[in-house]
């Protein structure tokens, strides 16, 4: 016997099995903290008929949909869904469709600016330090949440939503620098929301996992994301639209953007999908088609010196399949980020991205083969595969003799894999990561725009890439899809256009120690 699904109603949670079974099961619920120590919540006995049961959802102010459950009849624990997996119909406040736009092209500037590109979605960063704090301060917005007043900085949501402004959606990327720069630096809440064993004194550990393994964490970050999803997806967009959340950033390279030091991937990945099970419960509760994403670099299968600190893209989505399985299913999504693998923009040259399960990489020219590995049944979701957005790429040039070459080869490289985004039955958003060249993004220059620090808003000169952007989705398209067959080579560019994914690992049985 198996517990199947865990529903959220109005004001009941109801337990499924996976059979008729009528008789009493004991129903134990705790906090999810992960390697930490849960707190029992309550402990009941359910009268389970014809393989159904019902608990009271609220308690003390505290929604029992947040919790962890376990369940034991006669002596045995049951397997299956130990968080919620289901909402009834009338549970979200909005309920409308996901309001996809007609064109996955994206970028991240104001829409004012991207306007003038077709641009009809976004994302953007939100920090929690920089956002949230734990005392009232001045000119804070209070948000109750679980018995506890949290207090929101009303300039920094005033800035975000200036720039989600006009978008048809937005997503959030959800972040948890701790940076003097990034932060308020609120010692009560860092000593909270930042993971225990985030490394503070490496300057490059510029953001730390978020705190699954304390029930204080657990709770500001559930506040953080309930507000969030409360003002952003109300039916009438009085503050702007977001469709759902990206939680943390590249976590497969955690030592930079999500620190905790050395851990074991399996067990990153137990405390990070409490992270987006809690982040899809929070935000589905205020809208029904609410989305949380796993956040991946294009590393997937490559080696690394420390397999504590580096990961796999490919073992992270395979333990969150494993989990998913073992605990409970919901919707979780991927958003990937396909750089060239040498940051330069010919990425069909490319010689670590091949079109199969074993890739080291996944860059612009084997991206196909992220939508076939989530294909696979295992990772189904309800039979129907995860969405993707690709949420942050581009291309470099560098300064020096090459510049010219390397600008009209990321304009050809951005018609090429818009293309193939757009050929993708499950992409949603194909977001050119870099507005204008950022002076402090580690030497490159990622803009379609030059940064002009006399220009208004610092746009100065364009670069090719920028009528490349412009023309896809118009009938300018056909002129940039000859310019860019010309600069590839045509039948390089047909090819990639349409490649050949291996659903599989490639057979290397005959291969000798020499290759």
């Amino acid at each position: 016997m198996k517990l199947e699904t865990i529903t959220v109603e109005k004001n009941m949670l109801r337990f499924c099995l996976d059979e008729a079974f009528s008789g009493p099961v004991t129903l134990r619920e705790e906090t999810p903290v992960v390697h930490g120590t849960p707190r029992l919540v309550a402990q009941e006995e359910l009268a389970f008929t014809g393989g159904a049961a019902a608990c009271a959802r609220f308690a003390d102010g505290h929604d029992r949909a947040l919790s962890r459950f376990f369940c034991r009849q006669g002596g045995t624990e049951l397997e299956g869904a130990h968080y919620v997996t289901d909402f009834a119909p009338d549970v979200p406040e909005n309920v409308y469709p996901y309001p996809q736009p007609d064109t996955i092209k994206t970028l991240v500037c104001p829409h004012e600016e991207g306007r003038e590109f077709g641009i009809k979605q976004s994302r953007f960063n939100v920090n929690l330090p920089a956002m949230v704090a734990l005392e009232e301060q001045p000119d804070t917005i209070p948000y109750e949440f679980e018995g506890q007043t949290y207090y929101f900085y009303r300039d920094s949501l005033e800035k975000l939503e200036k720039n989600m402004a006009g978008y048809e959606v937005n997503t959030l990327i959800l972040l948890n620098a701790p940076s003097k720069f990034f932060s308020h630096e609120e010692q009560a809440l860092l000593d909270v929301c930042i993971h225990p064993k985030y490394e503070w004194g490496d300057p490059g550990a510029f953001i730390s996992a978020f705190n699954m393994t304390t029930e204080a964490g657990q709770r500001v970050y559930g506040a953080f994301v309930s507000f969030l999803a409360e003002r952003y997806t109300r039916a009438d967009k009085k503050y702007g639209r977001i469709g759902g959340v990206i939680i943390s950033n590249e976590i497969n390279l955690q030592t930079n953007w999500g620190n905790v030091g050395e851990m074991p991937v399996k067990d990153y990945v137990e405390e990070y999908s409490v992270a987006m099970r809690l982040a899809w419960i929070c935000g589905k509760r205020h809208y029904s088609g609410f989305r949380v994403y796993v956040s991946l670099a294009n590393n997937w299968n490559e080696l690394h010196e420390n397999p504590l600190r580096l990961y796999h893209g490919r073992d992270i989505i395979d333990h969150l399949g494993v989990i998913s399985a073992r605990d409970g299913d919901f919707p979780w999504h991927v958003a990937h980020h396909p750089y060239p693998e040498s940051w330069l923009p010919d990425f069909w040259n490319d010689r670590r991205a091949t079109f199969d399960f074993a890739t080291p990489k996944i860059t612009y020219k084997n991206m196909e083969v992220l939508e076939a590995y989530l294909a696979q049944p295992q990772l189904l979701y309800r039979g129907t595969p995860r969405r993707i957005v690709f949420s942050e790429q581009g291309f470099n040039a560098e300064n020096g003799p090459l510049r010219d070459l390397q600008e009209k080869q990321a304009a050809a490289g951005y018609v090429l894999e818009y293309l193939k985004a757009r050929n993708m039955k499950t992409v949603d958003m194909m977001a050119n990561h870099s507005y204008l060249d950022n002076l402090h993004e580690f030497g490159l220059n990622l803009g379609i725009f030059r940064y002009d620090p006399d220009a208004p808003n610092h746009r100065g000169e364009a670069k090719p890439i920028a009528a490349a952007v412009k023309a896809m989705d118009t009938p300018a398209e056909e002129i940039a899809i000859l310019f860019a067959r010309e600069i590839i080579s045509p039948e390089l560019f047909d090819y990639l256009l349409h490649p050949t994914v291996l659903c599989g690992d490639p057979d290397r049985s005959s291969e000798t120690e020499f290759g």
